[in-house]
This record gives C-alpha cells, sequence and structure tokens, in this order.
C-alpha cells in the first residue's frame, strides 16, 4: 500500500509540473487579419522571435538583450516633492524662519497651507505651525514669507495634520 502511494505521489508530480511551468502567450499582432503577419496561421515566423513553444515545454530565460518590460512617461506641472518638501522659508530680511515640512489640500484638491517646522536643532524641538497658502510668496528660488521671525514663528500654535 506505501508503494502504491509513494508511485501515485510521484507521478502526480510530474504531470502537474508541465502546467506550474507554462510559458505566457505572446502578446496578439496589431492587425491580425493581415495577410502574412506574424501569429496567422500559415504565416512564416518573424525573424529574431522565437518560435511557438510546444505545450508543456520547459521556460526559457529571456534574452539578455531583450527590451525592459516597462514603459515611462512624463508629465508637466509642479513637483511638491521635489520643489517645495524641505525647502527654507525666509523672511522678508533673508533670515531663515523654518522649513516647509508638508502642503494640506482642501477637497478641491487646492493647497491651503504650508505646514512650516519651526524652531529646533536637526530636527529636536522643531513644532509644525500652520501658514496659508496665499501668505508664502516663491520669488526666484526662495520661499518668503513676510512679517515673521523665528521666535514669531515658534509662537504660533502647533499643528498636527490629521489623516
Amino acid at each position: 500500500m506505501k508503494k502504491l502511494l509513494a508511485a501515485t505521489l510521484c507521478s502526480l508530480s510530474t504531470a502537474i509540473v508541465p502546467v506550474a511551468f507554462a510559458q505566457s502567450t505572446a502578446p496578439a499582432p496589431t492587425n491580425p487579419t493581415a495577410p502574412g503577419s506574424p501569429g496567422t496561421p500559415g504565416s512564416p515566423a518573424t525573424p529574431g522571435t522565437p518560435a511557438p513553444a510546444a505545450r508543456g515545454a520547459a521556460p526559457t530565460a529571456p534574452a539578455a538583450n531583450a527590451p525592459a518590460a516597462q514603459s515611462k512617461e512624463s508629465i508637466t506641472g509642479v513637483s511638491v516633492k521635489q520643489k517645495i518638501m524641505g525647502k527654507t522659508v525666509v523672511n522678508e530680511n533673508d533670515e531663515k524662519i523654518g522649513e516647509i515640512n508638508d502642503v494640506v489640500l482642501a477637497s478641491d484638491g487646492k493647497a491651503i497651507y504650508f505646514i512650516i517646522g519651526a524652531g529646533g536643532f536637526l530636527g529636536m524641538g522643531e513644532r509644525d505651525v500652520a501658514i496659508p497658502f496665499n501668505e508664502i510668496k516663491h520669488t526666484g528660488d526662495k520661499l518668503v514669507l513676510s512679517g515673521y521671525t523665528k521666535d514669531q514663528l515658534k509662537a504660533l500654535p502647533k499643528v498636527e495634520v490629521a489623516g
């Protein structure tokens, strides 16, 4: 009985292996009805294209010079991460008074507050304060908040952005 069970288990594992290693199908050609297009019955294979694998064949490794399957798209706009987050905020006297830690958006997607880290040293003792978005002016490569000193900014109520 044990030999029968062992033989059955061994034969089942070899029956499942071709299914586990089956290759995915190649993408459909852009115009499959065009005569002589690759992938239509009776048409020759395109040079450099591997022939279709037989059912149950072992998978082949992708070619070393095969192009990556990922695509890349460029979009335009302002990246908060690159252009705003961590930027130093200065006052009208060009004195550093804090840095941008967050941008709060309204439900319609418009920015309504800058969260500025005020005070502290190397991140210790820093407190986040909210400044309305329209009070900070972007001049050249600087973010300017007029009418505040570092001490006045630290005196503002501490805020935490909820969810």
